[in-house]
């Protein structure tokens, strides 16, 4: 599992370790943690606590030992892509162990994703942030966030979470989460059709960052040559691209019933309507539509090309 160290200014170091070493690292701090820490970090942070995170334990053990989903956290488009993936062994299914007084610092979720969180045993408290108020802070690697949300009048929630209660956070939410006792909980990553919009939203502005970093390279290639560079640094900064973007649509889309489709397409702006005809186009090859992927750079829309080629790409998963 991945374990993450506090050092520096508000910084993380993390490290892969195994698990039966950080039980043993958690049984020598019993006695010596202070079970009494009510407030966020602001300073010697590599005197912290080390934190256990993203340990893939249900992916891991037998079926009969994993919990079940609640329900309304069950339609995962992002995991149910992911474990679709065969060149890939990954989720965002994680198990967290915290010793009092380890946190995770101020951020907003993987891919603008969906998460929760519930607590198996222990105590943890959240500040969440509302959204676009986070733009009212200062620059977050020295910042006490709570002291700046109040003094700059920042929408704000402060929650504590006990054994068996369980938060959801919505897209964009910014937030931090501290330990205020010995805790492990379950915590997914995840989103339905609803989060699609903001997930593009996400990957088109980190792709306009990626463009303006790399903007004096513009000369030095041709169209498709500068796209797939600013593909290549988007993924490795984000950890998705706009590829695996559209095959994360397509895998979704054979789960979805026509008028659900058509509520996802319409909830993402898109004005035209399929063709009558295109349903017979649902035997064409994948392949040859993804070579007309480098669209997607021009296209203001990945749904555009989506809803033009639905029919072929669900007819295609389905095979």
């Amino acid at each position: 599992a991945v374990v993450s160290t506090q050092s520096g200014h508000y910084g993380r170091d993390c490290k892969e370790q195994a698990i039966s070493e950080f039980i043993c690292y958690w049984k020598k701090l019993l006695g010596q943690s202070d079970e009494s820490i009510q407030d966020f970090p602001v300073k010697d942070f590599h005197n912290l606590p080390h934190y256990l995170k993203d340990w893939h334990f249900a992916k891991t053990s037998l079926p009969e030992t994993v919990y079940n989903v609640p329900e309304i956290f069950s339609d995962d488009w992002l995991n149910r892509y992911w474990k679709s993936r065969e060149d890939v062994d990954d989720d965002y299914i994680f198990s967290y162990f915290g010793p009092a007084g380890s946190f995770t610092p101020f951020h907003a979720d993987v891919f603008r994703s969906y998460s929760w969180s519930i607590n198996v045993c222990g105590y943890k408290k959240w500040l969440i942030v509302y959204p676009g108020e986070e733009l009212k802070l200062g620059p977050t690697l020295t910042l006490n966030v709570e002291q700046q949300c109040i003094e700059r009048n920042v929408k704000h929630e402060i929650l504590i979470q006990g054994p068996g209660q369980g938060i959801f956070v919505p897209s964009g939410w910014w937030h931090q989460v501290l330990n205020i006792a010995d805790t492990i909980s379950i915590n997914h990553n995840w989103a339905n059709f609803h989060c699609v919009p903001r997930m593009w939203q996400y990957l088109n502005s980190e792709l306009c960052l990626v463009e303006k970093e790399i903007s004096d390279c513009r000369d030095l290639m041709d169209d498709a040559e500068w796209f797939d560079q600013c593909q290549l640094v988007l993924r490795a900064n984000i950890g998705l691209d706009f590829s695996e973007f559209l095959q994360f649509i397509v895998v979704n889309l054979h789960h979805l019933s026509i008028s659900d489709c058509d509520s996802l397409l319409n909830e993402l702006a898109i004005k035209k309507k399929m063709s009558d005809k295109f349903p017979l186009l649902k035997n064409k090859c994948l392949e040859n539509v993804l070579k007309n992927l480098n669209r997607l750079y021009s296209v203001y829309d990945v749904m555009e090309f989506v809803r033009e080629h639905r029919m072929t790409l669900a007819g295609a998963f389905k095979s």
